[in-house]
């Protein structure tokens, strides 16, 4: 029997154990810790903590203490045990404490895995959370034997054992929860930017469209006035259309940029995959109904032909949405042996007759010539006709080169 002096330094001990073990969020330290105040409490030997994993059928031996493996593989061939009627056992069949101390002689007993050191003495007390039973502590080999008090005071803390176990399972799940909403809320974060850049984008691409067709026309206009004078001197008549030309290739070259600037999620995929992104963004933001088709097996990708198709075909389809007034919009792309095919057709008003026969040399339409000329400089064609019912029709021909040209 404990004395009351042995009894209040242990309940002591006891109390100052499970502070301590309460603090500790980690369930690895907290099993390591709980299994080394085990030991020392109970003057043992070795021990364990075993958690279930399967329900009551499998225990997983999550610490180990005063065990010497006879190899590295030891923990890794027996950490996992399948629970049956032996004398640890029985502790998680029946739920309740037990104590052996002639483990030999027991009628439980069902020997040691090989290389496990003999257990002559054992005491195992379930850990439970309320009612549900997590799990045991294991520990074994006291010299003189283990008796009721033992069982007390190992059962007592192994109360106080699962109870951490429990609030570190809870800690982590919830470390875990605040991660995933993390990375949710990043997520969400960058698809808000991303939405908030592409307005902006669009926003700047519609100013600077809007300003550089009001200016450059104001621009044609002035210098053509100037120019059809009567009494203009020849030299002031050359500068003033030099000054026509720098007008033009000016907003030629701003207006590639717009390309760039006003395609949502530019260059980050193949042609397919760009253009279908960016007829829903049309789709999206317009009334438009947009249709998309594609045929031919697809060529290998070339950085140059993509950025200009893309580019272009937000051009043509800023077009639509701005003058056509249509409903639906159908882009067909067609992939032959050496090139690629775009069509785009609309339902709309279609583009006025002198438009169609003066846009390759007008610097007032400079949108459909920039589309023409960054199409012509690639080897490639772009023409502009009257839909065969209604609506324009814009039909590109991009030669691809070979993989290894």
């Amino acid at each position: 029997m404990t004395s009351s002096d042995d009894l209040r330094d242990q309940l002591d001990s006891l109390h100052s154990i499970s502070v301590e073990v309460a603090a500790l969020h980690e369930i690895s330290d907290i099993e390591q810790r709980a299994l080394d105040h085990c030991l020392q409490l109970t003057v043992s030997e070795f021990g364990f903590i075993g958690l279930l994993v399967d329900g009551p059928r499998v225990m997983d031996v999550a610490a180990i203490d005063g065990v010497e493996p006879v190899d590295e593989a030891f923990y890794e061939r027996f950490h996992l045990m399948a629970v049956r009627s032996s004398v640890v056992g029985v502790t998680i069949q029946e739920d309740r404490p037990n104590i052996s101390n002639d483990v030999r002689h027991d009628p439980h007993s069902v020997g040691e895995p090989p290389g496990h050191p003999p257990v002559e003495k054992f005491l195992g007390v379930p850990l439970r959370v309320g009612d549900d039973l997590i799990g045991m502590i294991g520990v074994a080999n006291k010299t003189d034997g283990y008796g009721s008090d033992d069982e007390r005071l190992l059962s007592t803390f192994a109360n106080q054992v699962a109870v951490a176990i429990d609030n570190a399972r809870l800690y982590e799940r919830q470390r875990e929860m605040i991660a995933s909403l993390q990375q949710l809320h990043e997520r969400l974060d960058e698809a808000e930017r991303n939405r908030l850049l592409t307005r902006e984008r669009e926003r700047i691409a519609d100013g600077l469209h809007a300003r550089i067709e009001q200016e450059v026309f104001s621009i044609g206009l002035g210098i053509n006035s100037l120019l059809e004078a009567d009494d203009v001197d020849p030299v002031v008549a050359e500068r003033l259309r030099a000054i026509r030309r720098l007008a033009i290739t000016t907003a030629d070259e701003v207006r590639h940029l717009i390309f760039r600037l006003a395609v949502p999620g530019h260059g980050e995929g193949d042609l397919v995959s760009e253009v279908q992104s960016l007829l829903r963004e049309v789709e999206r933001r317009s009334e438009l109904e947009m249709h998309l088709v594609v045929s031919g097996a697809q060529l290998p990708p070339s950085v140059e032909y993509q950025d200009v198709l893309v580019s272009v075909i937000s051009e043509a389809l800023n077009n639509v949405e701005r003058h056509a007034r249509a409903r639906r919009v159908l882009v067909s792309i067609r992939y032959e042996d050496d090139r690629v095919d775009v069509v785009i057709q609309d339902d709309g008003v279609g583009v006025p007759g002198p438009i169609l026969t003066t846009f390759q040399d007008s610097f007032l339409h400079f949108g459909l010539r920039s589309m023409r000329k960054r199409i012509i400089d690639l080897g490639g064609t772009l023409e502009v006709a009257d839909g065969e019912e209604a609506g324009t029709l814009i039909r590109i021909r991009v030669p691809v080169p070979p993989p290894d040209a």
